[in-house]
């Protein structure tokens, strides 16, 4: 008896151990070949069986990267049943090869099986007008601006700007620059139904007389009232050509007689002014091409003379008026010269309003 019991207790333990869900995938693996990337989610049925003695439960189910969604059956999964892992994949805005993983945990024997859905993404056909972003009705253009970047001040850089007429009319295109510097050119001036043309943009840095970023404005119209403001910008800087490595000592050389000053304590709506001087320590001539501010309402900068020549100086006259708001200020004055090796220079005056 006593034998009969010492059997019963060691099989006990062995049959329950090997009851065990077990689960069995049809396929691992999927190839979808040649998908589209605009045809929507690609999907496809992992079909399982559980081979096992006991009911399989899906733990979880995740994949690699957000593109790729599983679902799956939330029940357990009767010994010999079978159930399905749907899995989707969303090519949008993706093109080429992919291959992707998902990963399957449940309390079968073999806990984690991975699953694997590879294919080749073709691209979207592209729209024949995707590079026409600006639209004057139906006169399509290339560009809704035109940045020259930096230029030099004896530079006159061309742009072009691609237009189509993608309507049933002819189009004549006009165009008004806002500047005496900006050339235009229109070929041809009247585009026909689906006909194609340019807009050229040549820009006379010498002509603009200016310096630093600046920026103009360019209207482009057509015969049927319709008209838009496009911006033309650049940043135009010295062209110091002339001085080469050997001879930077004949170039003008700026030194600031101090490039900060504190005003101290002012009442409001007062004015006061201060001086500093501006040397010219090089060998030519010095010359400030640009003064701007921080505050052009409040602050006023005038020097005495705009070229200075060598060893010279000139005097600069700051006059700042206070308003009715108390508190510390502080102005920056940047002065543009034609020194190859400062040509921008910054001045700070501060102040305490009481």
């Amino acid at each position: 008896m006593k034998k009969l019991l010492l059997l019963c207790f060691t099989i006990i333990p062995v049959l329950a151990f090997s009851q065990k869900a077990k689960i069995e995938f049809e396929k691992t693996s999927h190839n979808f070949g040649k998908i589209s990337e605009t045809g929507g989610n690609a999907v496809y049925d992992f079909v399982f069986k559980n081979t096992g003695t006991v009911p399989l439960i899906l733990t979880n189910v995740r994949a690699g990267c957000g593109c790729t969604t599983p679902e799956w059956d939330r029940q357990p999964i009767a010994p010999n049943g079978t159930g399905h892992i749907r899995v989707s994949f969303n090519p949008l805005r993706r093109s080429g090869p992919f291959t992707k993983s998902i990963t399957v945990n449940s309390n079968a024997e073999n806990a984690v099986v991975s699953l694997t859905i590879r294919g080749t993404i073709e691209r979207k056909p592209r729209d024949p007008y995707a590079n026409y972003i600006q639209s004057i009705g139906n006169l399509k253009l290339t560009a809704s601006n035109l940045n020259f970047g930096t230029i030099k001040n004896t530079d006159t850089p061309e742009k072009t700007i691609e237009m189509i007429n993608l309507g049933e009319q002819p189009l004549t295109i006009t165009t008004t620059p806002a500047s005496p510097h900006i050339t235009v050119t229109v070929q041809p001036e009247t585009l026909k139904k689906g006909e194609k043309g340019t807009i050229s943009v040549k820009y006379n840095a010498a002509a603009k007389n200016d310096w630093g970023f600046v920026s103009d404005k360019l209207s482009i119209g057509t015969n049927h009232g319709k008209q838009i403001e496009i911006p033309v910008v650049a940043n135009i800087t010295e062209d110091f050509s002339a001085y080469k490595a050997d001879n930077y000592d004949k170039a003008p050389v700026v030194k600031l007689s101090e490039d900060e000053f504190d005003l101290g304590i002012l009442a409001k709506n007062t004015t006061k002014k201060h001086e500093f001087y501006i040397q010219n320590t090089g060998k030519s001539d010095l010359i400030i091409r640009k003064i701007k501010t921080s505050d052009d309402q409040n602050l006023t900068v005038i020097p005495a003379k705009m070229t200075i020549k060598p060893g010279k100086k000139a005097k600069v006259t700051l006059t700042l008026k206070t308003n009715d708001t108390p508190g510390k200020k502080a102005k920056i004055i940047s002065f543009t010269f034609n020194d190859p090796k400062n040509t921008i220079v910054s001045y700070r005056l501060s102040a305490t309003v009481q």
